[in-house]
């Protein structure tokens, strides 16, 4: 039975080097990590086929558990939003203002969120549903055409609007209400303090804070895994140096590493400094800067035109899309409908919500003093219109080159990490691409090193009870290794399938966490609306 949420405390260490921290939290993930790393170091063929193997598991039992969750995740952040008292209630005191301004909250909460993915998919997925996509393959759309450019953009919405942001707002919001409304710490098994009763500051508590860890580990992995691809093919491409690729054209996987690891040392100082604010906003700066370049480059008004019809399309078609399972049924259309839903929409909805751990976490530290409508509308609509807006304009770009018959380039002729370099090449004036391509470089860069920096804080922060953790700069050192080192065995074991299929995996358990969050914040504000019910009665 769901019980009042009342003031509650984690144990933690009074001395020693794990001074402040909770002991089985932050030795049991790290034990568990370090573990993890040796085990596919030192035996990758057995660690990558038993990832296979889980994913496996993972999708043919809990497929439509995916698609129903985060669709549920959705309607619940409106209903809240919908809410009349939503706007009364303040996450802390009822006369609290927010520490930071809207604008600098919005690009705090941008960059951290999907700022790195946003670019690494913002041409190469427009492209591949251009070809195919759940219309083309039921035989409604045909493939490659200027009709099926408006629908290749509402797919891509699907997977980057309403419902990314919701595995991240649920579980945010749950977390700062009960931290700064009832007094609890902001970690992760406070979202669950109600349901969880005498249970909080114990086991049951600690395993749902390393399960986050994990889930924050794979999400970031994810990220980095893809993103470091194309990074070293735009120095390829901003310098020409053979080396940098391999055969087929592809980024080559030493260099990879080796820009993982100066990303990794970098968000890892930047961690100590504190800088994640300026950070933030510098990226959002640069990201603006490369929007207005592809817009005033590109065919801006068929953009526009574009962006309004696959808007309308992803608004109409949401209610179907997030809600329909495609399992094998024995033909060869269910077949082909399953596959594409496997490799495209529950891959992002493990993605986001692996990611939700440490987003939410960040957006609940960032949001003290926001009503609950506004945290629930600021961190869901202001973030997907700005997604909108990018793919339309990036994505958009990209399609027209595929689609103009003069062009010298087909992009799906080249290996995704690529895409969009040619795009940039096929639209800029000549000896602008490089300037615009190295622009594109450092955002990518910048936008990882945010993503890594806030993962990393966020991992010490579930350590330490949450409590911030900046000031003790050997954790920090300690979980940016981990977590670079981790990633890194990964790409090197089994590239970006083995990246994959780990998050998938480490996405599982977690999800039920946010649906359980979701029950709790929703009994709290029914128990919320009684009393102030209650109180306007008596007062009356």
């Amino acid at each position: 039975m769901l019980r009042r949420a009342a003031c509650r405390t984690i144990s933690t260490a009074s001395s020693g080097l794990y001074r402040g921290f909770s002991v089985p939290v932050a030795l049991g993930a790290f034990t568990s990590v370090m573990a993890l790393i040796l085990w596919i170091v030192i035996r990758p063929d057995h660690a990558v086929s038993a990832l296979s193997g889980g994913k496996d598991f993972t999708l043919g039992f809990f497929r439509a558990w995916f698609i129903y969750a985060v669709g549920g995740f959705v309607v619940f952040c409106l209903c809240v939003g919908a809410l009349p008292i939503s706007g009364r209630i303040i996450l802390g005191s009822d006369d609290e203002r927010p520490e930071h301004s809207t604008a600098a909250w919005l690009a705090m909460i941008f960059c951290a969120g999907i700022g790195a993915g946003a670019l690494i998919y913002s041409v190469s997925e427009p492209l591949s549903h251009l070809t195919v996509n759940p219309s083309v393959i039921d035989g409604s759309m045909e493939a490659n055409t200027v009709a099926n450019a408006s629908r290749a953009l509402s797919y891509t919405y699907l997977h980057w609007g309403l419902s990314a942001w919701a595995c991240y707002t649920v579980l945010g919001l749950a977390m700062a209400f009960f931290s700064y409304r009832h007094g609890m710490p902001l970690t992760i098994r406070s979202a669950l303090g109600p349901a969880l009763g005498k249970f909080y500051d114990g086991p049951i508590g600690d395993v749902i804070d390393v399960f986050s860890i994990f889930a924050i580990i794979v999400g970031i992995a994810t990220t980095l895994g893809y993103g470091m691809g194309q990074l070293v093919y735009g120095v390829h491409s901003i310098t020409q140096l053979p080396f940098f690729i391999c055969e087929g054209e592809r980024p080559d996987l030493i260099w990879q590493l080796v820009g993982l690891a100066l990303v990794g040392v970098t968000a890892t100082v930047s961690a100590m400094r504190g800088g994640i604010k300026w950070l933030s906003v510098l990226g959002a700066w640069l990201f603006l800067a490369v929007l207005v370049c592809f817009s005033l480059a590109g065919q801006s008004g068929d953009s526009l035109v574009r962006l309004g019809g696959s808007l309308w399309s992803y608004i109409g078609g949401l209610p179907i899309n997030a809600t329909r399972v495609s399992a094998p049924d024995g033909s060869e259309l269910g077949q082909i409908l399953a596959t594409w839903q496997t490799d495209w929409t529950i891959f992002y909805w493990a993605w986001w919500i692996a990611f939700a751990p440490f987003v939410a976490l960040f957006l609940a530290r960032i949001s003290r003093g926001r009503s609950l409508r506004s945290f629930v509308f600021g961190c869901m609509l202001a973030p997907v219109g700005v997604c909108v807006i990018w793919f339309a304009f990036v994505g958009g770009a990209a399609l027209d080159v595929q689609l103009d018959p003069e062009a010298t380039v087909d992009l799906q002729g080249v290996v995704a990490s690529a895409q969009i370099y040619e795009t940039i090449r096929a639209i800029a004036r000549p000896g602008f691409a490089t300037y615009w391509s190295a622009m594109f470089v450092a955002l990518l860069t910048l936008l990882m090193i945010t993503t890594l920096n806030a993962g990393i804080l966020a991992i010490n922060s579930i350590a330490a009870a949450g409590a911030e953790t900046r000031s003790v700069p050997v954790h920090v050192l300690t979980w940016g290794f981990a977590v670079t080192t981790m990633i890194g065995s990964l790409i090197f074991a089994g590239g970006t399938d083995a990246v994959r299929n780990a998050m998938i995996v480490g996405a599982l358990p977690f999800s039920f966490v946010i649906a359980l969050s979701g029950i709790c914040v929703a009994l709290s504000l029914m128990m919320e609306l009684r009393r102030r019910w209650h109180a306007d009665r008596q007062g009356g």
